[in-house]
């Protein structure tokens, strides 16, 4: 999408968590509770149009694991954050 005939609508962002027990080998396992990039950039386009958004420029994204200690177990907890701006585009009859 070309910013040429958008206006911005505000900044939109979207913050996942999730935490799961490591697998044998300590490491984080696949699981539906731990959240990924795409499923946090895909929130954050689903957040843009409901504010009614066309599309999203500047996406970026910010993957964390962190190890808490849980006795003999570990425990991973994942964070994972998105933003971008919400852009809608604008008639030009209409003007800005």
């Amino acid at each position: 999408m070309s910013n040429i005939g958008s206006t911005p609508l505000g900044p939109v962002q979207a913050y996942l968590s999730g935490v799961a027990r490591a697998d044998a080998k300590g490491e984080v396992p696949s699981s539906v509770n731990i959240p990924t990039v795409s499923e946090a950039t895909d929130a954050v386009r689903r957040i843009a149009e409901v504010r009614g958004a066309d599309d999203v420029v500047g996406m970026g994204s910010d993957y964390r694991r962190i190890a808490l200690a849980s006795g003999l177990n570990v425990t991973w907890k994942v964070e994972v954050m998105a933003w971008g701006t919400a852009m809608r585009t604008v008639d030009p009859e209409d003007g800005a």
